[in-house]
């Protein structure tokens, strides 16, 4: 039953973007276009900032830096 909402959601969504691609002009395309862009690049960024490597990286700085207990210890 999901598959064919998945599908039907697909199917309807071509088929508008089909539509309202016949009244819009051609700078309206073009900004639809690079925003899409955009949110994939951010999108891009924001995946690598969550990378296994900088997760790793920042959990070797907080054992370094004697974790939570170290500001216990400050006090």
């Amino acid at each position: 039953m999901q598959l064919l909402g998945l599908i039907l959601l697909a199917a309807s969504s071509w088929y508008l973007w089909k539509l309202t691609s016949k009244f819009l002009d051609e700078p309206t395309k073009k900004e639809l276009s690079n925003s899409f862009n955009g949110l994939k690049n951010k999108l891009k960024e924001s995946k690598e900032s969550f990378s296994k490597a900088k997760i790793s990286e920042a959990w070797d700085k907080y054992k370094k830096e004697g974790g939570a207990l170290s500001n216990k210890n400050k006090k």
